[in-house]
């Protein structure tokens, strides 16, 4: 049942304690089967990772799996489960919260060194060694399962026990059933056979072979190629591909991915093996080598320095976005004092960088009077919208963001602006058509205001200030009307509203995953965009188009798109 009271976001209880207990902090991402959130546990005073999955999701139990599985277990190397909630239509399981990232991410960034490597498969064969002697199957051992705690040494958790198999209750699938990731399935478990404790060795064995050859040798392969091929995988030695390595850790990872499920090795001397192969690891030779390892793991931040970066930047996009609305407004609209001027933007740019929604709140109150005195009908319909936002950002914890939109002319004037859009769908995600609608307007009344001759990014002679004849109306009606004539006298620029509001959603985040498919996708929107804006004015128009200025305006942008897929994890893109 949902908490009595509380406000809701994704089924989760928002500004408000779930079960009286667990106060939700962010969403921390979401999967085929759960959503999970960062939360504090007001109680024990602790972080805790809160999973919710829905029973429709959950139609084989794996949640209920998961905590009965985690209830045997207790190790260091194992991801604690605190709480299991039944609820009728979900269920919720408080798990320790992890600051780290999965090993998954650390094979993508290729961070980790080959004694890096080695320790984490020394730590799990004894998380495995501990959990098969209580009778606990994990059966989807995969990086993505494998979490890594932020710190200066090696110190990893398994996690998801989810489609565990626990010895001392029947079998939770029919015969014939494949549960699990494929690509590291043990040959008995590809092809749907009754599975035990060796099962977990041959896919810990996978894991680390494509951590030390930085690939799975059954990954791409077709389904049925590899479920009728599973008995008889063909992986190499990791010799072959690494000659540089022990034979011995060769001949542990090879008895370990053994077809014969006898034949390999418990987790317990698997782990003692793999301890004696790391006297065998050759040393660091190169000192460019350790620089360049050091160097990656500056530039690529763990979890705990993205949170932190990720706290740092909405402050500074808070006071960026201040400082532009009023150093664009205020020194045009005779209003303030002049000698003001400079002490008010600073003020308001200050208190955006400390405290976001304050300063928003300043920025908005400052912009206010000037406009007021202009007409109070631009008044109203300046304050209606920009309090309606804000409010809207403030519910969604996105205050921060909510003066990008008035960010344009300024943006226009100095860099294009068109990179507003791209950043709109990073700062604002699915609420980024919010965004780009009200750039797209702001744009068009400030052209038709200013009286800009060009008006982006049409680029089409303007007929001047026409809106300068509402000057000083009273009624927003007035306004409105006025704003109606002129975009129905220039069409293009409904147009551009129109295509601000599309290409201010996130669709360049769509094929998530690895960062390389993630600029794959920075790249088909950026095309999409390109296309859109050049060509739709003229086929659907007719209304002429000057390239050169447009690239200009549209360099910017794929800058901007190109470093949000790059740099942004996947997980900081999904929706609100």
């Amino acid at each position: 049942m949902r908490v009595p009271g509380a406000r809701y976001t994704d089924g989760m209880a928002d500004a408000s304690l779930l079960y009286d207990r667990y106060r939700i902090v962010r969403k921390l991402g979401s999967g085929a089967f759960a959503t999970v959130y960062l939360a504090d546990d007001l109680k024990m005073g602790r972080p805790v990772a809160v999973k919710i999955v829905d029973q429709a999701a959950d139609v084989d139990d794996r949640v209920t799996r998961e905590a009965q599985a985690a209830a045997k277990l207790s190790h260091h190397h194992i991801l604690t489960v605190y709480e299991m909630v039944r609820e009728p239509d979900r269920t919720c399981l408080i798990t320790e919260y992890i600051h780290g990232r999965t090993l998954r991410e650390a094979y993508q960034e290729q961070s980790l060194t080959d004694p890096d490597i080695l320790e984490i498969g020394v730590q799990l064969c004894r998380a495995l060694d501990h959990a098969h002697k209580r009778g606990v199957v994990h059966r989807d051992i995969k990086p993505e399962n494998i979490m890594l705690v932020d710190g200066d040494s090696i110190d990893v958790r398994l996690m998801d026990f989810g489609v565990a198999q626990l010895e001392d209750r029947a079998s939770i699938t029919l015969d014939g059933d494949l549960v699990g990731t494929l690509a590291y399935m043990s040959p008995e478990q590809g092809e749907g056979q009754a599975v035990d404790s060796r099962s977990d060795v041959y896919s810990l064995g996978l894991t680390l072979y494509e951590g030390f050859t930085r690939r799975n040798p059954l990954r791409g392969r077709k389904l049925q190629e590899l479920l009728r091929d599973m008995s008889r995988p063909e992986i190499p030695p990791l010799t072959a591909n690494r000659p540089d390595l022990p034979v011995e850790l060769s001949d542990a990872l090879q008895r370990a991915m053994a077809r014969d499920r006898y034949a390999r090795p418990d987790a317990g001397t698997l782990g003692r093996v793999l301890v004696k192969a790391t006297r065998l690891m050759p040393e660091e030779e190169l000192p460019d080598e350790r620089l360049a390892t050091r160097v990656r793991k500056r530039l690529v931040p763990g979890p705990v320095d993205r949170d932190r970066l990720h706290y740092l930047g909405e402050h500074l996009a808070s006071a960026v976005f201040a400082l532009c609305c009023l150093l664009y407004v205020l020194p045009r609209v005779p209003f303030y004092p002049e000698p003001a001027i400079v002490p008010l933007i600073a003020a308001a740019a200050f208190v955006a960088l400390v405290w976001p929604f304050g300063g928003g709140v300043l920025t908005l109150a400052l912009l206010a009077p000037p406009i007021f005195a202009f007409g109070v009908g631009w008044g109203v319909i300046y304050l209606v919208p920009a309090v309606v936002t804000m409010g809207l950002l403030r519910w969604k914890h996105r205050e921060w963001a909510a003066l990008l939109p008035g960010v344009m002319p300024y943006a226009v004037a100095v860099w294009g602006g068109l990179a507003v859009l791209p950043l709109a769908g990073a700062l604002l995600r699915r609420w980024g058509a919010l965004g780009g609608f009200l750039s797209g307007c702001i744009l068009a009344v400030t052209g038709g205001l200013a009286g800009w001759t060009r008006l982006p990014y049409t680029f089409c002679p303007g007929p001047g200030d026409v809106l300068r004849a509402a000057e000083h109306a009273a009624s927003p009606w007035t306004v409105l009307v006025e704003i109606g004539r002129f975009l129905q006298s220039r069409p293009e620029l409904a147009l551009q509203i129109a295509l601000f509001t599309v290409f201010a959603l996130p669709w360049y985040t769509l094929p998530g995953g690895s960062r390389e498919r993630r600029m794959w996708g920075a790249s088909i929107y950026l095309i999409a965009l390109f296309l859109a804006f050049v060509l739709l004015p003229i086929l659907v128009l007719g209304a002429p188009m000057q390239l050169a200025p447009f690239l200009v305006a549209f360099v910017p942008c794929a800058i901007i798109a190109y470093l949000v897929a790059f740099l942004v994890p996947s997980e900081r893109m999904g929706t609100l």
